[in-house]
């Protein structure tokens, strides 16, 4: 109970950046946008249509945590709260689990609330499985990427001024987004490349996605192995994150001092 306390605290003080999970709002709604040619996740019982708005809803709303993030490390060292927390009866790696946990429970509200909308119109269409296969989807893929998006925009937060540690982080966003589902696929025949957008490894593994989105020839997909180790990277990533940009940060406050 400590620790949902903790976190719930922190969970109001991310509430009060209104305009940051408004952003967040609109660009979950943006996600759903993009599957108007294919139909709308909530208007047929195809779990393919709930597995590719998941896959969108962890490439554009974790914009939004880039830029809200940047205080997460930096804020409490500069403003003394490190101080009092260290005084009370709790692990340090219990308190900044708590504060990214009540933070992210606010910023990703939209992207799970609208998961379970559609998984709800899902299950009228005839996919009983649509609100296991929704929780598993947001655990799975758009949780990650939205920690690993809060984790650089930490970082950022530690290393620069605030202003300019948003546009930073924004920018490592769509760079670590690039890098890793934009795959280069060399054209038969004629030579060059064209640049595919790669599928999520638990998409691949679990819900029989293709390995590129926009491609049909020959990939071979992600096992069900690969899939776990890759996701079990992403959060160790993401924790390394915070942990370097906590010791940056302290280590900037006392030098200030």
């Amino acid at each position: 109970m400590r620790f949902l306390s903790l976190a719930r605290t922190h969970a109001r003080m991310a509430a009060r950046q209104r305009a940051v999970w408004i952003v967040s709002l609109l660009l979950a709604l943006l996600s759903l946008g993009t599957t108007l040619n294919e139909g709308l996740a909530y208007e047929t019982g195809d779990v393919a249509d709930l597995v590719f708005l998941a896959q969108v809803l962890a490439m554009l709303p974790p914009v939004a945590y880039a830029a809200a993030f940047t205080d997460l490390a930096a804020e409490p060292e500069r403003l003394g709260i490190s101080e009092v927390e260290a005084s009370a009866p709790v692990r340090a790696a219990e308190l900044t689990a708590a504060r990214v946990t009540g933070a992210l429970c606010v910023m990703a509200l939209p992207s799970a609330a609208l998961l379970l909308f559609c998984a709800g119109g899902q299950m009228l269409h005839g996919n009983a499985w649509a609100a296991l296969q929704a929780v598993v989807l947001f655990v799975g893929v758009v949780l990650p990427a939205a920690l690993v998006a809060a984790a650089l925009s930490a970082l950022a937060g530690s290393l620069l001024p605030k202003a300019v540690a948003r546009i930073a982080a924004i920018a490592a966003w769509l760079g670590a987004l690039f890098a890793l589902s934009f795959h280069a696929v060399p054209v038969d025949g004629g030579g060059g490349f064209q640049v595919h957008v790669a599928a999520d490894p638990i998409c691949q593994a679990f819900f029989g996605s293709r390995p590129f989105l926009d491609y049909q020839g020959p990939a071979a997909s992600a096992t069900p192995l690969e899939a776990l180790a890759l996701l079990v990277l992403k959060f160790a990533v993401a924790a390394a994150l915070l942990a370097v940009a906590g010791a940056i940060a302290r280590r900037r406050t006392y030098r200030r001092r």
